[in-house]
């Protein structure tokens, strides 16, 4: 459907946005966006970047009167559907379902056509999604010092199952694996939902992310423990990995939409408003929850200085491990 961006119908749309966010806009970003956005989501449908995505698109048309259109591009852990993104043009009608791998995990285990930060810019926190670990019923430990014991008794007894190389998911496993002195086996899936699967089926014993919630509280697995200093409302009698003796940095996920950083100013900021004004959407809140998220609402440098800093810790992590990609 097209828009025409009447004053009457950009007073209209802009009462449900931030009225200080859109002040001063240039002409451009005033008229933004005029056409359809075609939409890249680097995973298979089904997972929790699909059912952003979609929840996303629907009420960005309902509140722009354009159509976001998903355009699926699995692979990689995420990297074909990232490279394909930095070949369309930097003009906002193209953006990215992304999370934090994309700017602190994939670019430096995986040979990709972007540099994080100076390429690719987060442009609102859609939600952080808690890191959980969660095991099969069969393995016998029910909390993070019992796994530690179990695996270091029955060495190579444990795999844990992925969404691939150079995930969030990977890197929590090689987290877990060093800072408990065990040796785990990375079994990489062609996406969440399949590795979550595997779990249950004890083809995989340790699933590590907010997927796991429901399975655990169904009780076809067991949780041991959130990764770093923050229990979670939706499984709150979990302890934190710092409750269970682990301190320090722990890695984490969060979801966000890309931009490619050549796209014009005024256009990342009329992105962030209205973005934002969905996100802060009672039902969507609710949405976001239901698919495992803690909701949030951030500006452009608050998320840009959350991309930077995973860039930073991962990037440790990655090294220790010998995952860097060589200079």
């Amino acid at each position: 459907m097209t828009f025409n961006m009447t004053r009457r119908g950009f007073l209209s749309a802009a009462s449900l946005l931030s009225a200080t966010a859109l002040s001063g806009l240039p002409a451009f970003g005033q008229d933004y966006p005029s056409k359809k956005i075609d939409y890249i989501v680097p995973y298979n449908a089904g997972g929790m970047s699909d059912n952003i995505s979609r929840l996303l698109g629907e009420k960005f048309t309902a509140l722009t009167g354009q159509q976001m259109i998903n355009d699926y591009r699995p692979g990689a852990g995420g990297a074909i559907g990232a490279n394909y993104f930095m070949t369309t043009p930097a003009d906002g009608y193209t953006l990215l379902q992304s999370t934090n791998s994309f700017y602190g995990v994939i670019p430096q285990v995986t040979k990709v056509q972007y540099k994080p930060i100076e390429d690719l810019v987060p442009l609102v926190l859609v939600g952080d999604a808690p890191m959980v670990i969660a095991v099969n019923p069969s393995v016998a430990a029910s909390n993070l010092s019992e796994l530690i014991a179990y695996a270091k008794a029955n060495p190579g007894a444990l795999a844990y199952g992925t969404s691939g190389k150079g995930t969030v998911g990977h890197l929590s496993g090689l987290w877990l694996a060093n800072k408990g002195g065990v040796d785990l086996l990375h079994i990489p899936y062609n996406g969440a939902p399949a590795a979550l699967q595997a779990t249950l089926a004890n083809e995989a014993q340790i699933f590590i992310g907010p997927e796991a919630a429901e399975h655990i509280k169904a009780g076809a697995l067991k949780g041991i423990a959130v990764l770093g200093d923050t229990r979670w409302q939706q499984l709150p009698d979990l302890p934190t990995t710092v409750e269970g003796g682990i301190t320090g940095w722990a890695p984490r996920s969060w979801h966000t939409v890309s931009i490619q950083a050549k796209a014009p100013d005024e256009v990342k900021a009329k992105l962030n408003s209205l973005l934002n004004s969905i996100l802060e959407q009672p039902d969507v809140r609710e949405r976001i929850v239901t698919f495992g998220l803690i909701p949030g609402i951030e500006t452009l440098e608050q998320v840009r200085k959350r991309a930077q800093d995973d860039y930073e810790q991962f990037g440790i992590l990655i090294r220790d491990a010998g995952l860097a990609l060589p200079k």
